[in-house]
This record gives C-alpha cells, structure tokens and sequence, in this order.
C-alpha cells in the first residue's frame, strides 16, 4: 500500500489517493467506515467473513465502494481486496454525504451504483443455492467477458483457489469443468487466459445448469 499524496480537495471533497498491491486488503469487514472508495483503476474482490471462512461476493472494476455504509451502519459490510495492482480515492464520509446533499447528479450516481450492486448480488445469490457447479462456473465466465474486460479473451484476475471459492466448489472440481469446457469446445483455458469460443453453449449451461 502507497499513500501517493496528502489531503486533498475538490467540490468539498476531502480524500486522498492510494495505490494497492495485488493481494493487499484494502477494507476489512467490520471496521469502522471513515470513507468512500472510489477505485480509479485495477480490479478488487469482495468477499464476506464468516468463522475463518471467506465468500467471495463480485469482481469489481471502477466505481464507488463501501456506499452501503453511508448511512445504516458505521462499519464496512464487507472487506475488499485487490486482484490487481489498483488506484483508488479514499473520500472522507462526512465530506461525500455533504457533496450529495448538495450535487443532485452524483446522488443519482450513488443510487445507481448501489442499485446495480444489488441487482449482481441478487444474481450471486440466485446461482449459488440454486445452480448447479458448472452453471456457477459458466456464470463466472460470462460476467468476466461481459462486465469486467469487455471481451470473450482475458486473463484470469485470480488464482484458481479464488476462482473454485467463487464457484464454492472444491480446485479438483473447477479443473474437471474446466477441461469439460475445453474438451466442448466451449472455452480455451490455458493457464490463466481463457478464451470463449462458445458463448451460446457457455450461456446455456448458465441458464439451464
């Protein structure tokens, strides 16, 4: 973790600009929630914690992070991590909820990025209690295509431990999809750059798993 410059000042807002390493935890669920992310570049994970165990929740690319704090809760419901090596603005709270007070625009914002972070939570919840592992791996893989890099080529943010937790399978179970998938002629997997060669096969398992 780099703390890249002093506080600094915008429109009201105090904050100021961080760079991470990949691994780093960049909130831990729990603490109190003194500011507002906002991640300028790179990728994070979220994830719960629960008796030493951790449920990854969503991959996350620019946007606000840690809004569900703002006003029910002083603590962090979550802890975020970096896939990637990320940028990000710490917003002091007190500041940001002024901001909105003040900035109709980036209260719509806020509502829409906390709308839209719902709505991928309410699809996690749909495909792990009710998918079964390759429907949950298929997710995955779309929402990494679509949502994350735009493109049915990329490289894999995470070891495959991250990626078997997302799915709550076992490793020995994703290896088993994950050549089910080459074999299928649904996804080219090497290492970690997967690209999707079958992306209404790879749909059909989402929906149907």
């Amino acid at each position: 973790m780099e703390m890249t410059q002093d506080v600094l000042t915008y429109d009201g807002l105090e904050y100021i600009e961080m760079d991470y390493n990949h691994g780093e935890v960049i909130i831990k669920q729990g603490t109190i929630a003194p500011h507002i992310i906002y991640l300028k570049s790179g990728l994070v994970k979220l994830y719960l914690e629960h008796h030493n165990r951790k449920q990854p929740l969503c991959i996350e690319k620019e946007g606000f992070i840690g809004l569900e704090s703002m006003y029910n809760d002083k603590y962090f419901q979550y802890s975020v991590s970096a896939l990637s090596d990320t940028s990000l603005y710490l917003i002091e709270l007190e500041s940001f909820k002024n901001a909105i007070a003040q900035n109709a625009s980036l209260g719509v914002q806020v509502i829409e990025n906390i709308n839209t972070r719902s709505m991928h939570l309410y699809e996690r919840i749909i495909t792990l209690t009710q998918k079964q592992a390759p429907g949950r791996v298929a997710d995955i893989f779309l929402c990494l295509a679509d949502r994350i890099f735009g493109s049915d080529e990329f490289t894999l943010p995470c070891p495959r431990k991250d990626f078997a937790e997302m799915a709550t399978i076992s490793v020995e179970s994703l290896s088993r999809i994950l050549k089910d998938f080459k074999d299928e002629g649904i996804a080219d997997i090497d290492g970690k750059t997967v690209r999707i060669t079958n992306k209404d096969r790879l749909d059909m398992i989402s929906n149907v798993s």
